[in-house]
């Protein structure tokens, strides 16, 4: 129980933390995000890169989680 609060707790932090990274570096000079990403309002592109980051992190984690299951059992010596 402890790990799977942890995990959401560094899921809902990470996600904004990786939005505002994204729109710190990627719209400075030369745009780096794709899209009209940069041309949007600061607080709307904020939202759309937060949940983004969000669905890639819970992928992640499923993914993650569904390798671990998946691996196969030491062989027995």
């Amino acid at each position: 129980m402890l790990r799977a609060l942890i995990t959401g707790l560094a899921i809902l932090h990470l996600g904004p933390g990786f939005a505002f990274a994204l729109l710190a570096i990627g719209c400075e000079q030369a745009p780096l995000l794709p899209g009209d990403l940069c041309t949007r309002s600061s607080l709307s592109a904020f939202l759309i890169l937060t949940v983004l980051a969000w669905v890639v992190l819970v992928l992640g984690v499923l993914v993650f989680k569904w390798v671990r299951r998946t691996e196969l059992p030491p062989s027995a010596p």
